[in-house]
């Protein structure tokens, strides 16, 4: 097998270790009862604005070691595109703290991380295939509306 190839899950990788422990940190660290995993990301979301600002930081710092360790563009954005998942959604009050919660961007990040370095090939293809639905659901959901608005104009214009 070769040395870069993880032959098991729980190894750590030391030329991300810094990374997986931030990502545990601020997404997995602690365990309520029942086995859900929160981390700080989870406690600083609580703090408005200031919670949100601390979890993107942390999460750009993970895109930044990924940049750092040569990972391909497409990976790069793929993680930028959790970040901002993250990021936006979690800035809806109360519900965004829990969607911060589940979501997890920065675990995401690491794993894409560590897959990306036992197998590039095939993250390369995965992370594509992502990005194209991403793409394909931000065009629908500024085409559908505009479609949608544009039909109602034309209605109300015919009267009917």
């Amino acid at each position: 097998m070769p040395p870069n190839v993880i032959a098991n899950r729980d190894f750590v990788d030391p030329r991300i270790a810094d990374v997986e422990a931030v990502a545990r940190w601020f997404d997995y660290a602690f365990v309520l009862p029942g086995g859900f995993r929160f981390g700080l990301a989870g406690i600083f979301g609580l703090i408005p604005g200031l919670g949100d600002l601390i979890d993107a930081l942390v999460s750009f710092y993970i895109v930044y070691r990924a940049v750092q360790l040569g990972l391909p563009r497409v990976t790069i954005a793929r993680m930028l595109v959790n970040v901002g998942i993250e990021g936006t959604l979690g800035a809806v009050p109360l519900v965004g703290d829990l969607f911060d919660i589940i979501f997890k961007a920065n675990r995401r990040n690491y794993e894409l991380l560590r897959s990306h370095m036992a197998d590039s090939g095939r993250q390369r293809r995965n992370d594509r295939i992502f990005l194209l639905i991403i793409l394909l659901i931000v065009s629908l959901s500024i085409a559908l509306p505009l479609i949608l608005l544009v039909v109602l104009i034309r209605r109300a214009a015919t009267g009917g």
